[in-house]
């Protein structure tokens, strides 16, 4: 699936997974943002197929890493978005 500037997503799982399979710190625990909303910002994905999703909440609340130049953004792989039918 193909997400759009300004499609409102939904964090379904990262890198595939529900959960880590391996021991991460926790700034780099990105599994703690599955369920959380947010939408795509740019259409322009990255090669391994990221787009960069800007999240309704602060990254910071979470505790991970979060230094793209757009404040709370990530880039996520669009296999791990679904749309959110709810915005």
């Amino acid at each position: 699936m193909r997400f759009g500037k300004n499609t409102p997503v939904k964090i379904k799982s990262f890198l595939g997974t529900l959960k880590s399979v391996e021991k991460v710190e926790d700034r780099e625990n990105y599994w703690k943002l599955i369920g959380e909303k947010g939408k795509v910002i740019g259409q322009t994905e990255i090669i391994d197929g990221r787009v960069l999703v800007i999240f309704d909440k602060n990254l910071n609340e979470f505790g991970v890493e979060n230094h793209n130049p757009v404040k709370n953004s990530l880039w996520i792989k669009m296999s791990d978005l679904e749309l959110d039918d709810l915005s």
